[in-house]
């Protein structure tokens, strides 16, 4: 199954042809987190909001109320990921994936207080502590995302950013594509 969704978001990301771009996703344990409380926490204030929303806005934070959570798309991402942190926390379940036009990846996990990252293409190196071990919850998707680093005995077998999006899917039940990208939505102007 894990390969199934693996394949089809390297066919959607061929189609999106996208170089810069983070999305989150945030969902609570229980109950809704709304568009509004999203804002609240994200600390955006109501004279920012723009509706309806443009996707692809380079400058502004969109965010997709998906089922009982919240989407944030943002195609600026340098820097940002302490705005869309402010979305975790206990109760919640969040995903933060960035990449950039040179490669640059990463992917953040936290369940509650549990919390996993990777970086590509260059792990973070702490002393006497495998890259891996800094998984967290992303622990089980090891041999997928191991996959996506080209090593001294081969290349990568699958594209790192599809392997965080499969990921992201099959832990949150929350499909990128080109629908949520231009569904509904409300556009935030975001402050560091």
């Amino acid at each position: 199954m894990l390969d199934e969704i693996v394949a089809r978001y390297d066919d959607i990301l061929d189609r999106l042809g996208l170089d810069s771009f983070a999305y989150t996703v945030t969902i609570p344990d229980s109950g809704v987190l709304t568009i509004e409380d999203a804002m609240r926490r994200l600390g955006a204030v109501p004279a920012a909001v723009q509706s309806p929303g443009e996707p692809h806005d380079n400058d502004r934070l969109s965010l997709h109320q998906v089922g009982n959570g919240v989407v944030t798309l943002d195609w600026h991402p340098v820097e940002r990921q302490q705005v869309t942190d402010r979305l975790t926390g206990d109760g919640f379940r969040h995903w933060y994936l960035s990449f950039d036009i040179e490669g640059n990846t990463i992917l953040y996990a936290c369940y509650g207080e549990d919390e996993g990252h990777l970086e590509h293409p260059e792990p973070a190196c702490i002393p006497f502590t495998h890259w891996t071990d800094h998984f967290g919850p992303l622990s089980p998707y090891s041999k997928l995302l191991v996959s996506g680093y080209d090593s001294e005995e081969e290349e990568a077998q699958v594209d790192i950013v599809t392997a965080c999006l499969a990921v992201i899917e099959v832990e949150s039940g929350v499909r990128l594509d080109q629908e949520l990208m231009d569904g509904p939505n409300l556009v935030v102007s975001i402050s560091l």
